[in-house]
């Protein structure tokens, strides 16, 4: 069983309007909350972000809902300075579910929620329910992508009722008039107030017993019952297991008729889970409530069912989905398996063992509709981010490989293709890189890349953007996979750079092969064939064309004489694509152009403090490569008295030398 504390202490923080409830608790939760909204967003770039006020999971039209307004409030009020995320309005939100008939306690379900997705102008989508109890408010609360249905998190806890939490709830605070129902009353009292002194004391196994004697005398189904939160929190709390007290919830678990909208039956498994255990008899009847449930707490029980990620426990998987199978997940009618699986997947985020093995072995089961796509996507992606091991992220790379072999190339496929390889993505931070490779590593990247080449290729144009097709096609240009029709074959670049009026075509593949590291060696003569082309009419778009074959002639690390002569050449010019493009093309070269490097710079003069300059950083980057230059550059030391040119030189000669 897994030890999960309640929020015991979260009391108000400076609230709008008349409220003026203070206290550092609360500020803390409405932080660790705002904090986990935040820390959802690795995109980049700001997400637009609507949050859905928070509602009672019992309706009740005749009260106002003043506690889901305030803690809906606080949470926007957390995120106003944010940067990670625009939010929406909540007017025109509201405005926008009223007009649509959608109920806010349904925006808990991805699918709801991607509804709302369709209607405005948002990403993710923040929502929430509670549930007042006596001494516990309970909340729950999601964020989902309205794109893709993901759920990015979710977070549940009970919050400790005090006098200044129950004053928004009014016309809550009913007083019996009957004097049986006045007794009752003041019986259940004393019956609580009795156990909870007991509570207080639990230092001896016979204190821990009489606290239990009193507990299982009291109903878990009656007013009175609310005391077995209390219990069930210090239990919790302080790690007591107690047999005859274990019995009392079975028993209670088991009698209860709508397990969905009853919140004993999580609190209940979780104090199951308290230990990191759960036994065979906690399953058996764990599995015997889970199938009487269908909304978003049956994936919390099922991840309070499995606390540890042990294949040891992949029988118990096999019993869940073997009864979705036969129809007998969820009342009052069951749920499709696409449904049980989703929701175990939602439980599973953090057991990606047991996770993989449910997909593993029951993947044939899947009914591939539009929904499936979107949460199979989900899971894979989620399975391949936490998988420990190289190994298992491998396999989870192979199920997502066969995912986008599945299906033809379209719209939707091709973003989620394509989202996927964004997430390898460096960035200019070189900590958030270290983070980034640690789950996105290269290697990984190169694999799916290989393995996935035709469907990328197949994707990579769809798109009705032409940034976002541009960028896929980089990518298909820096992992060599060949897209008809967009990225030529070297036989049909060959034929294209021997053209003669074809000029924008040759840019265009001259800028792609850019991108092709060594494969464009085989085109080198045609590349070399460019640098002798003379052409008034086109001349700008020949400079270009220039431009880009030294840059590709500098990652073939060309020995070409006549090619290194025009890079040369280009050093002075007075066009930044030149010059800047031939140092770092000679640099790549490195060995093969000192030679030249180093007669014309023998044949400078003191008038040519530029190009000597340039010559000698060049030589500097080249390295102990250009060894050979060493006695020329000294005797230039000679030839110059521009300090600007004799520090490069001295720097190229440490260089040389290693230092």
């Amino acid at each position: 069983m897994k030890n999960i504390y309640y929020l015991w202490a979260l009391t108000w923080l400076c609230a709008p309007g008349t409220w003026a409830i203070t206290s550092d608790e609360y500020g803390k939760v409405i932080k660790e909350i705002a904090a986990k909204i935040q820390s959802s967003n690795t995109t980049g770039k700001p997400q637009r972000l609507a949050v859905v006020t928070f509602v009672p999971t019992k309706a009740d039209a005749e009260n106002k809902n003043e506690f889901g307004e305030y803690i809906t409030e606080s949470l926007i009020s957390a995120l106003g300075s944010t940067k990670q995320f625009r939010l929406f309005e909540r007017r025109r939100l509201d405005a926008v579910l009223k007009e649509n008939a959608l109920m806010m306690s349904d925006l808990m379900n991805s699918e709801q929620a991607q509804k709302v997705g369709e209607l405005i102008p948002i990403d993710v989508l923040f929502s929430g329910t509670y549930t007042k109890l006596k001494n516990y408010i309970d909340v729950n609360c999601r964020l989902i992508d309205v794109i893709t249905g993901e759920i990015y998190f979710s977070f549940s806890g009970s919050i400790a009722m005090t006098a200044d939490l129950a004053s928004l709830f009014p016309g809550e605070h009913n007083v019996a008039t009957a004097s049986t129902a006045i007794s009752e009353a003041e019986r259940c009292k004393q019956n609580a107030d009795l156990l909870k002194q007991k509570l207080n004391d639990l230092t001896t196994p016979s204190k821990i017993q009489s606290a239990v004697d009193e507990a299982v005398r009291i109903s878990f189904d009656t007013e009175c019952g609310k005391v077995h939160y209390d219990v069930l929190y210090v239990f919790t709390r302080y790690k007591i297991q107690n047999t005859a007290y274990k019995k009392f919830l079975i028993q209670t678990l088991g009698g209860i008729a709508n397990p969905d909208q009853d919140d004993r039956t999580k609190e209940t498994i979780r104090y199951f889970a308290a230990d990191s255990v759960i036994d065979e008899e906690e399953w058996r009847i764990g599995l015997e409530t889970i199938t009487r449930m269908r909304n978003y707490r049956l994936y919390i029980c099922l991840n309070l069912l499995f606390p540890t990620d042990d294949l040891r426990f992949s029988p118990r998987v096999d019993a869940y989905l073997n009864r979705a199978l036969d129809n007998k997940i969820g009342l009052p009618k069951p749920i499709s398996f696409n449904h049980a699986l989703d929701h175990l997947a939602d439980g599973f985020k953090d057991t990606p063992a047991l996770m993989s093995y449910a997909y593993k072995n029951y993947q044939k089961h899947i009914q591939w509709d539009s929904q499936a796509q979107k949460d199979i996507y989900a899971l894979l992606n989620r399975l391949y981010q936490t998988s420990p091991t190289a190994e298992n992220k491998r396999q989870a790379l192979d199920w997502l490989s066969e995912y986008f072999h599945r299906f033809d190339a379209s719209d939707d496929i091709a973003d989620r293709l394509f989202d996927f390889i964004r997430q390898f993505r460096l960035t200019t931070n070189a900590e958030r890189n270290k983070e980034i490779t640690a789950v996105f590593p290269e290697s990984d990247l190169k694999y799916f890349a290989n393995k996935t080449s035709e469907r990328i290729a197949a994707n990579a144009p769809k798109t009705p953007y032409k940034s976002q097709k541009d960028e896929r096609i980089d990518f298909c240009l820096w992992y060599d996979i060949a897209v008809p029709g967009i990225i030529p074959t070297m036989d049909e670049a060959k034929v294209i750079l021997s053209g003669k009026d074809n000029w924008d075509e040759q840019l265009q593949t001259l800028l792609m092969i850019e991108k092709m590291g060594m494969q464009p060696k085989p085109l080198e003569s045609q590349l070399i064939a460019i640098f002798s082309k003379r052409n008034l009419e086109h001349k700008e778009t020949l400079t270009e064309m220039q431009s880009s074959a030294i840059v590709t002639l500098g990652h073939l690390k060309t020995s070409d004489p006549a090619a290194i002569d025009f890079m040369m050449a280009s050093l002075m010019s007075y066009d930044y694509r030149f010059s800047d493009n031939a140092k770092t093309a000679l640099v790549q070269i490195g060995k093969s152009a000192v030679p030249k490097l180093t007669s014309k710079l023998q044949s400078l003069t003191d008038q040519d403090g530029g190009l000597m300059y340039s010559i000698a950083e060049i030589l500097g980057k080249i390295g102990p490569d250009a060894r050979s230059a060493k006695t020329v550059l000294q005797q230039s030391l000679g030839k110059t008295n521009n300090s600007d040119v004799r520090y490069a030189i001295e720097s190229a000669l440490q260089a040389i030398e290693g230092q």
